[in-house]
């Protein structure tokens, strides 16, 4: 089966776990949050109107009514909202308000959280406004009563608010949760697990046995973003800007340095007056960056096109079908300025952020009359990509930066759009890309894989990068993809949320650096600081408190997701093979001749001692280290790098660890092995008992060593019986592992096969249980390599 698991984040206390029949110390955030918790539901949701979502343990609170006065709302008025309402506000996503006119509200800004800085907005209508939470800042003392400041974008302008309801990530459930904030699994003995890594060969993919560390270790930074003494410290752990977001409205409709904004065309309306590039100087960031992070291939994106293009309120700035055109003329003069100005720009550009949700791109909401709201998305990627290609041949144009990748909602109807994309852009784009993020309250995977845990990290991520590949392959178009965002959609900078930040992105680039043959970028949502938000959780530093100003980065402290660079900073090397057995396990290792570095993910549910004695043993490694960044006892720990016990390394549940071994002799293999994988063009194939045919083809099956059939699962209520396949008239044992367990089953199962039965045509007979869905099918093979 293959290796996968994932997180969660929230609260502690002591508490009893019922279907364990013991009880564990949570930490002082559990018991700080269980009060909270229980203040919310038995005290200040009392006589408020309340929406619950879900059943039966997935039931909880999604939605609660903070205020209900009808109130109208000038420029520059504050709202004052309930005693309490501070205490409870970390557990939710979003905060919003129903009434009148709302679309005329330019910001708000939220006392005593956001007092400066205008929180994301992520829905503006004229009946309903929606808001990101603002960061919480950390602080021993009891917050100050919450209120909202508007700002309007016509001062003289007014709205009605009918009422304020906060807005839960994932719904809240009413029996407090206590997975985040203990130990999971040290109620048990470490489960010894042994590794191999076969030293004599290089492990080549896609061509090469590098690791290519520039793919991998990167942050949500663009150059010249922010001072140079931060990018000297990412550059001094090796770590280089990954991708940003350009968004036309504001950066260029408003008027923020010594020029005039963009203007609508007076003889064109809903064109833009491309004279504006004339006098704009768009290379200002990019002269400013370090020496080290100019002419680096890095990724940026556009997003919120001006409003006389676009759509009215909705979308993000979405352009409007008849203005395709010019939004696409607007794109690429601003790629071709930006290379005049600045000498450079981004190696890849996304088209429009997260463009696979309604509230990015408006046309999604209009299917109901008769819009195809995929179709245009798909037009619209193709306009802009074959205007930039005019300009700027050499820049990768892609998307659809799709965010909520649950790509089997509604009987697998999200994987057919994407499908469809794949289709309809071919010819014109250069590479997809997606983001994938870990929900509130998810920590601890496997603990909760009959309790609905629904998100990517326990084999779903690799699933659904295997179906959209085998979509390339069937469609004729086969493309890079590109990670431009992964991580955490919980609020807060407690422990738990920066434990599930960390071992978000750490499983999921633990993961990502076994694809160099799909994945061409990697980008977790981590930044230096920012400005915008200077207290969040994706900050690597953030404002010290005994001073004003904060530019340069003495005028800020590290925070413990820091400790990310740290993990990483010199993790690199060529490739070796790695063996094991053990489900919901990744292993990369890679050596640069003087020492192995292994990273190691466990998403499994037990804390276990991994075992490379019969390496260590076998190079006369008589020295073994270890860094780990994990969970403990209520804190995030980081340990730098110290001696081990080969034979027994701990990790523990969602921890990623970095391991070296130290070689007597420098290490030269003698050989290399290639891995490929070979995909069946079938997908999304639902199942009613009877056996399923596919067919894969493999070049140079004589030369094959070793091989592994790969099968993607899903199933609502898990593998409810056995899986079998038949490959080429020789039955294969498929292990199913834990998939009976799960509430969705939606994960990879693997077999290993005796290479002499591999043909250039291989014809595979797969029997699953009725209601499964076989997702991709895929035959890996190693042969010697060259």
């Amino acid at each position: 089966m293959f290796h996968r698991i994932s997180f969660f984040a929230f609260v502690f206390i002591v508490c009893p776990l019922s279907d364990q029949g013991f009880a564990q110390n949570l930490s002082q955030e559990g018991q700080a949050q269980k009060a909270v918790h229980d203040y919310l539901f038995d005290t200040f949701a009392e006589g408020r109107a309340s929406k619950f979502v879900g059943s039966g343990r997935d039931h909880g609170l999604k939605e609660i009514t903070i205020l209900t006065e009808t109130k109208t709302i000038r420029h520059g008025d504050h709202l004052l909202l309930p005693e309490g309402a501070e205490r409870i506000a970390g557990l939710f996503r979003h905060f919003a308000f129903h009434g009148e006119n709302l679309d005329r509200i330019k910001e708000v800004h939220v006392f005593p959280y956001s007092p400066d800085k205008a929180p994301p907005r992520s829905q503006q209508v004229q009946e309903f406004y929606r808001v990101q939470m603002p960061s919480i800042p950390l602080s021993d003392q009891p917050p100050e009563r919450m209120k909202i400041r508007f700002l309007m974008k016509d001062e003289n302008a007014t709205c009605r608010i009918d009422d304020l309801v906060f807005i839960a990530q994932k719904q809240i459930p009413p029996q407090f949760d206590t997975i985040p904030y203990r130990d999971l699994g040290s109620e048990f003995p470490r489960e010894r697990v042994e590794v191999d890594i076969d030293t004599e060969h290089e492990l080549s993919i896609a061509g090469t046995s590098g690791l290519q560390r520039e793919r991998w270790f990167r942050m949500h930074e663009t150059p010249g973003l922010v001072d140079q003494s931060f990018e000297r410290w990412a550059a001094e752990r090796n770590f280089l800007p990954g991708r940003g977001a350009f968004k036309f409205n504001p950066g260029i409709t408003r008027a923020w340095g010594n020029w005039q904004p963009l203007q609508e065309r007076a003889d064109k309306p809903g064109a833009a007056d491309l004279s504006f590039f004339d006098h704009y100087d768009a290379g200002i960031r990019h002269r400013n960056t370090i020496p080290e992070f100019k002419k680096i291939p890095f990724a940026y994106c556009f997003n919120d096109w001006p409003d006389f293009m676009s759509v009215p309120l909705v979308g993000r700035g979405t352009p409007k079908p008849e203005h395709f055109d010019d939004a696409a003329e607007l794109a690429a003069a601003y790629v071709e300025d930006q290379i005049k100005d600045g000498g450079f720009t981004a190696e890849w550009w996304e088209v429009k952020n997260e463009s696979s949700v309604q509230s990015e791109w408006a046309h999604h909401w209009k299917e109901s009359q008769g819009i195809d709201g995929w179709g245009v998305l798909a037009e619209f990627h193709n306009r802009v990509a074959d205007a930039v290609h005019q300009r700027a041949s050499d820049v990768k144009v892609g998307g659809p930066s799709s965010a909520y990748m649950q790509l089997q909602v509604k009987d697998f109807e999200l994987y057919r759009n994407q499908a469809r994309f794949i289709e309809e852009t071919r010819g014109h784009i250069d590479f997809f890309s997606h983001h994938f993020y870990e929900n509130a309250l998810m920590l601890g995977a496997h603990e909760r894989r009959s309790q609905g845990y629904s998100n990517y990290l326990l084999g779903r991520y690799e699933a659904i990068l295997d179906m959209l590949r085998a979509h390339m392959h069937k469609a004729g178009n086969v493309l890079p993809i590109l990670i431009t965002e992964c991580g955490s959609l919980q609020n807060g900078r407690q422990p738990s949320d920066n434990w599930l930040r960390l071992l978000a992105w750490n499983a999921y680039l633990t993961k990502s650096m076994q694809r160099p043959d799909q994945i061409d970028l990697f980008v977790p949502f981590i930044f230096l600081h920012m400005s915008w938000n200077p207290y969040s959780g994706d900050a690597a530093f953030t404002p010290k408190d005994d001073r004003k100003r904060h530019r340069t980065i003495d005028d800020f402290e590290p925070t413990t997701i820091a400790n990310y660079f740290e993990l990483w900073r010199d993790f690199d090397g060529r490739r070796l093979p790695v063996q094991f057995d053990r489900d919901w396990l990744d292993v990369v290792a890679v050596h640069d001749g003087m020492r192995i570095s292994i990273a190691i993910t466990n998403m499994g549910g037990r804390q276990i001692a991994v075992d490379l004695s019969g390496v260590a043993n076998r190079l006369g490694a008589g020295r073994a280290t270890q860094t780990r960044l994990n969970y403990h006892k209520g804190n995030v720990v980081f340990e730098p790098e110290h001696d081990v016990d080969a034979a027994a390394i701990p990790v523990d549940v969602n921890e990623t660890t970095v391991v070296r071994l130290f070689p007597q002799k420098p290490l030269a293999p003698k050989g290399t092995l290639r891995l490929d994988r070979w995909y069946a063009t079938k997908t999304a194939v639902k199942s009613d008992g009877s056996p399923v045919s596919f067919d894969v083809d493999v070049d140079q099956p004589d030369a094959t060593t070793s091989a592994k059939l790969i099968i993607g699962v899903h199933r609502r209520g898990g593998l409810s019986g056995p899986l079998t396949a038949d490959l080429n008239g020789t039955p294969i044992t498929v292990q199913s592992g834990d998939a009976s367990e799960f509430t969705e089953f939606f994960a990879p199962l693997d077999a290993s096969l005796p290479a002499a039965i591999l043909r250039n045509t291989n014809q595979i007979a797969i029997q699953s249980p009725q209601g499964t869905t076989i997702t991709s099918v895929q035959l890996i093979t190693h042969r010697p390599g060259t």
